[in-house]
């Protein structure tokens, strides 16, 4: 790998000191200029989430990734993939099947797994009286302290904390 990064870069390549010399094609034929021939890079996928923070009794709703799946065993608070022109109240609505009374937004997280791009949002939502249900059946209600001892991918950990400012003490 050292070779690579520090002698025979793509842009510059160092032949003199290269101890491969030798059996090196490139050199021998000519073609250091085209070979290696560089990978090309994946197209970049931008991606949206909305994350739903509810709180119940003192407790947050949360679900564990299925086996088979990136991040599997990991813990999450529920969400789903979302179109740019999605909006939370109508996304909420299909995932849990009532409209929520209220969505406060608390955070966004933007970060990056190889070509993706992803911008997660999240938002405490409430539905007041309203009946709903959990499209998962791996979703449990946790306590603050509970969640703490929860490993969670990397972005809903860091919503996790900005989850606790924001909401009351319980």
């Amino acid at each position: 790998m050292e070779l690579g990064a520090l002698i025979c870069t793509p842009r510059s390549p160092n032949c003199p000191a290269c101890p491969v010399a030798t059996h090196c094609v490139a050199l021998h034929e000519h073609r250091i200029e085209e070979l290696p021939r560089p990978k090309q890079r994946a197209v970049v996928t931008v991606r949206r989430f909305l994350v739903f923070i509810l709180e119940r009794d003192g407790k947050f709703l949360v679900q564990q990734r299925a086996d088979g799946v990136v991040n599997a065993h990991l813990w999450e608070f529920p969400n789903v993939e979302a179109l740019p022109k999605d909006s939370v109240v109508t996304m909420a609505e299909k995932h849990f099947g009532a409209k929520p009374e209220a969505a406060e937004k608390l955070c966004i997280v933007k970060h990056a797994i190889t070509r993706y791009r992803m911008t997660t949002e999240a938002y405490r939502i409430s539905f007041g009286g309203t009946s709903y249900t959990s499209p998962q059946s791996a979703s449990v209600w946790r306590t603050l302290a509970q969640l703490n001892k929860l490993p969670f991918t990397s972005a809903h950990r860091q919503i996790a904390p900005k989850r606790e400012k924001s909401l009351p003490a319980t």
